[in-house]
């Protein structure tokens, strides 16, 4: 039976913006202890556009003559099995007075990465070191931290190493990579730690929807996270984050839409509190007005669809400043398909009329 498949490349560029500094806290802890967190990290999307150029997907299977850093595996649909990049390039302030470029690549595995996958993996992330060498420099009062995030790697050495050596000269560049599904045997231990850093929630989805390949499977395991994070104490806007990144990334068949909205009631009362994002929970008003699960559901999804619309006026914003109300209307009456069309174009636009391209 042909499995689902999730699209995760999205969620993890939120992802790295809403908690950069709880994820270095947990994968790269000497980097997140030599940051100067008062000052707010700044997100190079621009620069990185134009030391990657335009993103191109390579179907499954075929060969990619360039092997370079802005190449996606996929069939163009972004949604297909095979493996997704996302990239982020940020500015920060250091403790000493300096700064650094962190860039962070966050490879979401289909599958486990084996030694090809490796090899390849450590060669595109020496081509993005070099090209912002070239463009930027490296110095020790702004140097560059490369730093790679293997979803579904189960284990392996600490760093990864790129070679490029003939008779006696060449280069030798070595990074640190994170295996993620290692964690999968220190469940209890990221269970101890969500408690002080969401980011470890983060990482709970992500291994959850790895583990559940199945989307039919993933009911109960999905409650329990949601449970779990209700009993945290978490900031407000920290929770409304991390509901709607963990019901994008442990995505359920629709059939079982209507259980777990019943199962997020039951757990509003259990805990006296409403922690289901604003636009949810106006779908989910709508629903009990209809006094119908089907209602539910469909005021489940367009609530999703308002969540994906205030998402990508909060990156526009980030990005081009001060949205024109014409834009913001636009995008707020647009339809599911408009938005994910406008959210691929996002990734490449240097211009706002860029985002709203054909």
């Amino acid at each position: 039976m042909a499995q689902d498949h999730d699209d995760h490349d999205s969620p993890w560029k939120e992802i790295l913006e809403a908690f950069l500094a709880q994820c270095l806290a947990l994968f790269a802890p000497d980097l997140h202890a030599i940051i100067d967190w008062s000052r707010p990290p700044q997100f190079l999307d621009k620069e990185l556009q134009a030391i990657a150029g335009r993103e191109r997907r390579v179907p499954p299977g075929s060969t990619d003559s360039s092997g370079g850093p802005d190449d996606r595996s996929g069939n163009g649909s972004g949604k297909a099995p095979g493996r997704l990049y996302t990239d982020k390039l940020v500015l920060v302030r250091r403790l000493d007075g300096g700064s650094a470029r962190l860039l962070i690549h966050v490879e979401v595995q289909g599958g486990g990465a084996g030694p090809k996958a490796r090899i390849l993996f450590a060669r595109r992330m020496f081509q993005y070191r070099y090209r912002l060498e070239d463009r930027y420099g490296s110095t020790p009062a702004q140097p560059i931290y490369s730093l790679g995030i293997l979803t579904a790697s189960r284990g392996g050495d600490s760093h990864l190493v790129h070679r490029d050596e003939f008779l006696g000269q060449g280069v030798r560049f070595t990074f640190p990579v994170v295996h993620m599904a290692q964690w999968l045997n220190r469940w209890d231990e990221l269970e101890a730690l969500a408690s002080a850093n969401p980011f470890a929630v983060i990482v709970m989805a992500q291994l959850t929807a790895l583990r559940f390949r199945r989307k039919a499977a993933r009911l109960n395991p999905k409650v329990d996270l949601m449970r779990r994070l209700a009993g945290y104490g978490y900031a407000r806007g920290d929770i409304d984050a991390l509901v709607r990144l963990v019901d994008w990334m442990i995505a359920l068949p629709e059939a079982l839409e209507p259980d777990y909205m019943r199962a997020l009631e039951a757990l509003e009362q259990e805990h006296a509190m409403t922690y289901i994002t604003t636009p949810e929970r106006v779908g989910l008003r709508r629903g009990r007005a209809e006094g119908r699960v089907e209602g539910r559901v469909e005021g489940r999804i367009e609530g999703r669809v308002e969540g994906q619309a205030e998402l990508l006026l909060r990156q526009l914003a980030r990005r081009f400043g001060t949205i024109p109300d014409t834009a913001t209307a636009r995008i707020r009456s647009a339809t599911a398909a408009q938005l994910e069309t406008w959210a691929l174009n996002f990734v490449d636009a240097t211009t706002l009329d860029d985002v709203f391209s054909d």
